[in-house]
């Protein structure tokens, strides 16, 4: 494996806490408690689910997950057009985000590598080393491929 590294997704977990105890708060004060207990099973379960961003570059194929792992992206390196480091403004949010013809995956930061993947087809993958990813994916694209 060329290339691996893990971003704490920081915004995701605070926000998630917060969002979990300010609503619990409200409903069990409403004595609604089952809104309040599912309310918070919910938040914690989304929390462990984006707690981080791991992206890898090995075997030919990017490859990137969040939290522990429950379902991979990958993208075939032969599929990568272009690679660009940018930063994504506040309002695109974190997460998974789908637009036309975009994708962002995102943990917490604003800092970026987007991927030209097609004509319409742009991903953006959040991290907090995207001079190392680029790099990485640039030099793994010029390596002739492994048979």
């Amino acid at each position: 494996m060329s290339y691996r590294h893990t971003q704490l997704g920081t915004v995701m977990i605070v926000c998630c806490v917060l969002a979990g105890v300010f609503g619990a708060t409200v409903a069990w004060r409403a004595g609604q408690w089952p809104a309040s207990i599912a309310l918070i099973v919910i938040m914690v379960a989304t929390g462990f689910l984006f707690s981080s961003l791991t992206v890898e570059i090995g075997d030919n194929e990017l490859r990137w997950y969040f939290g522990p792992g429950f379902w991979t992206y990958r993208l075939p390196l032969s599929q990568i057009q272009d690679v660009a480091v940018v930063r994504n403004h506040w309002w695109n949010g974190f997460g998974i985000r789908m637009g036309s013809g975009r994708r962002l995956y995102n943990v917490s930061g604003l800092d970026a590598v987007e991927l030209q993947v097609g004509p319409n087809d742009v991903r953006r993958i959040g991290t907090d080393d995207p001079q190392g990813l680029a790099e990485a994916l640039r030099s793994s694209k010029q390596r002739p491929a492994r048979v």
